[in-house]
């Protein structure tokens, strides 16, 4: 696994920090992390065998979960980079088109999984391990085909009693470890936000930094 130090180029500003344009996509972007949190726990629930459902329709609850997330991350890059002109892409909520768009305005958009040292306020930032740009669109278009009942063909081998669940489990867990703790790289290239699933009060946090990233 590729991970980078940052913590020799990196200062916390967030004390600093008096509103700006950032701080309202941020905590917007904070609201919908939350979600994101939310949407991942009752994944839990029912790839736990509590629910008394069949296996079919726990996949089809988990992959419209999945797609909801994948969802919501591209509209978190879209929200977190609200200085950019982004233009009519604001009216898109398909994935894919807000990725494969928002590649175009800044290349570096995309969160990163991250690991932070409170303590110290340290910060790493990792290049793979979890849920990739390119994963992102594949998984999104994945879980469009997985949505439908499907052709006669793929009717007749998609079974449902007892259908495959953990092709889920594979794509929740990388989800997971990118979201969990992850950097944003800003596009005026000095600010990076770090983002907490859980902080120690149990809610989303951020953290701003200031410094010079390392090519």
């Amino acid at each position: 696994m590729a991970l980078l130090p940052s913590h020799l180029r990196w200062r916390d500003i967030s004390a600093l920090m008096s509103p700006s344009k950032y701080r309202e996509a941020l905590d917007a972007y904070s609201g919908l992390m939350e979600e994101a949190k939310y949407r991942l726990l009752t994944m839990n629930t029912a790839l736990g065998g509590r629910t008394g459902l069949p296996k079919g329709a726990i996949r089809e609850y988990c992959f419209l979960q999945l797609r909801m997330l994948c969802e919501l991350i591209a509209l978190g890059c879209l929200t977190a980079h609200g200085d950019l002109e982004t233009g009519k892409l604001k009216e898109a909520y398909e994935a894919d088109k807000i990725i494969n768009r928002l590649e175009l305005l800044h290349q570096d958009f995309y969160p990163y999984r991250a690991t932070l040292d409170i303590e110290r306020l340290s910060v790493s930032w990792h290049l793979d391990g979890f849920l990739m740009k390119k994963e992102l669109v594949r998984l999104y278009r994945r879980c469009g085909d997985m949505l439908h009942r499907g052709s006669y063909k793929a009717m007749l081998s998609r079974g449902y009693e007892n259908a495959d669940i953990e092709e889920i489990r594979t794509w929740k867990k990388k989800i997971e470890d990118l979201l969990s703790c992850h950097a944003i790289f800003m596009a005026d290239n000095r600010t990076m936000v770090i983002f907490r699933l859980n902080n120690e009060e149990g809610h989303v946090e951020w953290r701003t930094f200031e410094g010079e990233r390392p090519v």
